[in-house]
């Protein structure tokens, strides 16, 4: 194994306690700050939609602001990682991303 994996693999192992942590100990938009800067860093982070089905199962509540939706950072998820998905092929930056 090369390098650059066993640095991939730590990093999203880093990645996984730092998340893990903020949802435990951190405030709400501690999460997403982290979520969506993880998002950014790698190629398919695909564990924002497992964070949100965490985060909704601790502490989801009903939210009469969205239409009294119980898994509301689970479908966010969903939107922030298909929506980084689709962008990341127009943004310049990202053809060459290491993660």
């Amino acid at each position: 194994m090369s390098y650059f994996h066993k640095n991939l693999y730590l990093f999203r192992a880093i990645s996984f306690f730092v998340m893990l942590a903020s949802i435990f100990w951190g405030y709400w938009w501690m999460v997403w700050i982290f979520a969506i800067i993880f998002l950014i860093i790698f190629k398919l982070y695909y564990e924002i939609i497992i964070w949100g089905v965490m985060y909704d199962s601790l502490y989801g509540a009903i939210v009469p602001l969205f239409w009294n939706i119980n898994f509301t950072f689970t479908i966010i998820g969903f939107i922030l990682f298909f929506g980084s998905f689709f962008l990341r092929k127009y943004i310049l930056t990202y053809e060459k991303n290491i993660f």
